[in-house]
């Protein structure tokens, strides 16, 4: 399977977390090659979103800081304990602006435990700057870019801690 296919096909939320801020648990987001450590986010309003596609669990790590002009949605394969790294949505108000690294190959060449390496490309490239899009400030801008973005259904439960959606 590719991202695009991904991204396209029905999914279905499993938990949709909540916001935090502060440190991580490792098991949230497990990056295997990370050290013992959890993937360290600094200041950031963080929430993990779990998704499944057929037999495959997902996991969107989505996290912001407003005043440092940042964004990521980091979108994983769960694998046992583990996460491959599929594609990271960004922006980064010092340079560039809205762009995303992935992987043209299917996931299968993606290795798990790592966030990036040189299977990873960036979209659009960084000699192509695009200003399009404006940064995100808020906890339902930043979860409705991410799930806008990856295809997830926004009509998820309202009893859970979904942020509601204007019709």
């Amino acid at each position: 399977m590719r991202l695009r296919d991904l991204i396209k096909i029905k999914k279905t939320i499993t938990a949709l977390g909540k916001w935090q801020v502060g440190k991580m648990p490792r098991s949230a987001f497990p990056l295997s090659k990370s050290g013992n450590r959890a993937y360290r986010l600094g200041n950031r309003r963080w929430r993990v979103v779990e998704f499944t596609v057929e037999s495959l669990c997902f996991r969107l790590l989505i996290n912001y800081n407003p005043l440092l002009l940042q964004y990521q949605a980091m979108l994983g394969l769960t694998q046992g304990n583990d996460t491959k790294v599929l594609a990271s949505l960004e922006y980064h108000g010092t340079h560039g602006s809205w762009h995303v690294h992935t992987s043209c190959d299917i996931f299968d060449s993606i290795p798990a435990g790592i966030k990036r390496g040189p299977w990873i490309t960036r979209l659009p490239s960084p000699k192509n700057y695009n200003r399009a899009g404006i940064f995100v400030i808020g906890d339902d801008a930043a979860f409705t870019r991410a799930i806008d973005f990856f295809g997830l259904d926004k009509t998820a439960d309202s009893t859970t801690d979904a942020p509601r959606f204007p019709l």
